[in-house]
């Protein structure tokens, strides 16, 4: 986090009017930068890289997913950034982003479903009885 702002501070006569998507998307660069560097040096020492930490099933699901779709499944529902300002982030438009948004949440879903099928019941047909 030091260094995303770090990066905003250095560069804050180009930040635009409403600032929290370019912050976003900064933030993104400086984790994407992180990433690969702890990733060549998880290559040299041979390290697993970290869990996540959240509920179990949700995690391998999420780890199930290409980075695209957990990415944007990162800003609109845990961030809650609006379409528009996660399209921002991305460098799309924002029919873009909601595409991705809805595949990635449609792919989310069926890896929920496919690790755990209670956890998400499928809908009665029209007209069944309950």
């Amino acid at each position: 986090m030091a260094e995303t702002f770090a990066v905003c501070w250095r560069k804050l006569d180009r930040v635009p009017e409403n600032a929290l998507p370019w912050l976003y998307a900064v933030a993104r660069k400086t984790l994407a930068n992180e990433r690969r560097k702890r990733s060549r040096e998880a290559a040299l020492t041979d390290l697993p890289a970290p869990p996540l930490e959240h509920d179990h099933t949700l995690s391998l699901a999420l780890g199930e997913l290409k980075e695209t779709d957990r990415e944007v499944l990162r800003l609109v529902a845990w961030e809650g950034l609006l379409l528009r300002e996660a399209a921002a982030v991305l460098g799309c438009s924002t029919v873009a982003a909601r595409v991705r948004f809805h595949r990635a949440k449609r792919r989310l879903a069926a890896r929920l479903e496919a690790l755990e099928p209670s956890r998400c019941p499928r809908p009665h047909p029209e007209g069944a009885v309950r």
